[in-house]
């Protein structure tokens, strides 16, 4: 068998691991999360179609849209009511999918192939966390799909994919802001972060343009689709927050959200690639934002961060590192 057979070969039987996982995750995630209430889901799916949604539903378009169109092709064969959850199962089958294979692209970079498999059926093994406290959110997976995506492109060098991401995300979850500390740390800011004169300013010119489509974006959609409500105030989201039985929740699940790998990745941080040493930076930046406008207790909010994680955790073992590291 030549090199590039085996390639295909490994590339066909990798892909196809993972997407058995994803049927697994997506069937599971319809009977936690999707099938219980799904005429809210349906409702609200249509608020945010006719522009009548609350904040922040109301901006977070490219998901609904996406799943209409798939309804109205199936529609073709079924009820209106079924079509609506096949488009919702492939897209988050195709969502889990991307997750995980993208983070596997990523780890392949700097890890043996086997130790980036192994970390990526541990993610497929704890997402099931992610699945509770919520009854919509669609974007969830794409959120993660789009940053590890922003991520393996800002390695790759692939800056007007990259915008193109960025723009794609912007539809999608405000949160896709976080691609623009991680581009600023790992290709704008030197070793020194404080120096601004050791700063790449080609890298920091294309910053800049990211953070503009983003803005774009973000500014456009409340501007063309102001909401009229919000689901809930900052006060109820905080009141909410430092319950005492919602803070325990919160801590549960954070810690097991990656379980004894978050151990593995602190020790393993200056072990790691100067690139997941700088990307996990951008935790300092998201916190806030949990902080702030997130319920503590809902972990998917970390789901772009897994692949990072991970490959902190991977780093306290010498052995899973390619030989050219």
């Amino acid at each position: 068998m030549s090199e590039l057979q085996h390639r295909k070969t490994q590339f066909f039987y990798i892909s196809l691991i993972l997407l058995s996982c994803s049927f697994v995750l997506a069937y599971n995630y319809y009977y936690v999360v999707e099938k219980p209430l799904l005429d809210q889901r349906i409702n609200l799916h249509y608020q945010i179609l006719q522009a009548c949604a609350p904040s922040p539903y109301q901006y977070r378009i490219l998901i609904p849209y996406i799943s209409e169109g798939l309804t109205n092709l199936f529609m073709i064969f079924f009820s209106k009511r079924y079509a609506f959850v096949l488009s919702y199962v492939i897209l988050n089958i195709s969502g889990i999918f991307l997750l995980l294979w993208t983070s596997y692209r990523l780890l392949t970079i700097w890890f043996r192939k086997e130790y980036s498999l192994i970390g990526v059926l541990f993610i497929a093994s704890v997402l099931p966390l992610t699945f509770f406290e919520h009854w919509y959110q669609p974007w969830s997976f794409w959120e993660a799909v789009f940053y590890t995506l922003a991520l393996l492109l800002i390695v790759k060098g692939h800056k007007w994919w990259l915008a193109v991401v960025v723009f794609i995300a912007s539809l999608n979850r405000e949160t896709s802001i976080l691609i623009l500390p991680a581009f600023l740390f790992t290709r704008v800011i030197g070793n020194n972060f404080l120096q601004v004169k050791e700063w790449n300013k080609n890298n920091f010119i294309w910053l800049i343009l990211y953070t503009f489509l983003w803005s774009v974006v973000f500014i456009g959609l409340r501007i063309l689709r102001p909401a009229e409500a919000e689901v809930e105030s900052l006060a109820q989201i905080f009141s909410n927050n430092i319950n005492f039985s919602n803070i325990l929740k919160a801590l549960l699940n954070w810690a097991l959200f990656i379980g004894f790998f978050w151990i593995l990745a602190l020790f393993g941080y200056h072990k790691a690639p100067n690139f997941l040493r700088r990307v996990v930076w951008v935790l300092l930046f998201h916190f806030p934002l949990i902080l702030i406008w997130g319920y503590w207790r809902e972990v998917r909010m970390l789901m772009p961060h897994y692949s990072v994680l991970v490959g902190l955790g991977l780093s306290m073992m010498p052995e899973a590192f390619l030989d050219q590291f």
